[in-house]
């Protein structure tokens, strides 16, 4: 009887060991490593907080070479539209005093222009050839445009040597570029950008494939820009 008993015992600790094996959690994933920028690799060889002990350039500096869209995804900047005015020179003095010479209402609407025409190339509103000649005007328009509500933020001065994209780092050129960071509450400029759209709405003829094919396009702009 006793033999039996132990027999019990030994078989119910085993299915009581198989079953917390049977329950345990799986163990957690290994962490994949972020993907890789597509950008073409470079170093900073110094900057303008490099006399002052600072290792590193402003994050936004380094998002700012590839694009202003690349700035607006930090977390300071998620309410902002961004335009960057780069200069890009072979010595440091020169660059700066290009940067100076430019006029920063005129720089700020040329991005822009290109931006809304990008935002246009990209809406999905069918046959776009209906209003060709409203898209041109209205990014002649904000070429010509002078935008309120935009304030110098931040401005940089690095100098990057670039390398070939071959992964081996094979020197490609070094340079100076001067950076000027400007910024916008979304709001305040897609209020302006609202009129000019709407304005050269009114210069096109009415007939009604057109008028809908302006409206799809305006509807599909803010989501592109």
């Amino acid at each position: 009887m006793k033999k039996i008993v132990m027999a019990v015992m030994l078989i119910a600790s085993v299915v009581a060991i198989a079953g917390c094996v049977q329950t345990k959690p799986a163990p957690a994933p290994e962490p994949q490593p972020a993907p890789m920028s597509s950008m073409t690799p470079f170093d900073i060889l110094q900057h303008k907080g490099t006399v002052l002990g600072q290792n590193n350039p402003p994050s936004w500096v380094i998002a700012a070479l590839e694009g202003p869209k690349a700035v607006e995804k930090l977390p300071d900047y998620k309410d902002k539209y961004v335009v960057v005015v780069d200069v890009t020179g072979k010595d440091l003095e020169g660059t700066r005093l290009a940067a100076q010479r430019l006029n920063a209402d005129t720089e700020i609407a040329r991005f822009l222009s290109i931006r809304v025409k990008d935002a246009f190339a990209g809406a999905q509103v069918g046959d776009k050839d209906k209003i060709e000649t409203y898209m041109e005007r209205v990014v002649k328009s904000v070429s010509e445009a002078r935008f309120s509500g935009f304030r110098l933020e931040s401005d940089w001065w690095v100098q990057i040597r670039w390398y070939k994209p071959d992964g081996k780092k094979t020197f490609d050129r070094d340079e100076f570029r001067v950076m000027q960071l400007y910024t916008i509450e979304k709001d305040l400029l897609m209020e302006q950008l609202r009129k000019i759209l709407d304005s050269e709405g009114k210069n096109e003829p009415k007939t009604p494939e057109k008028e809908r094919a302006i409206q799809a396009v305006q509807n599909a702009f803010s989501e592109g820009f």
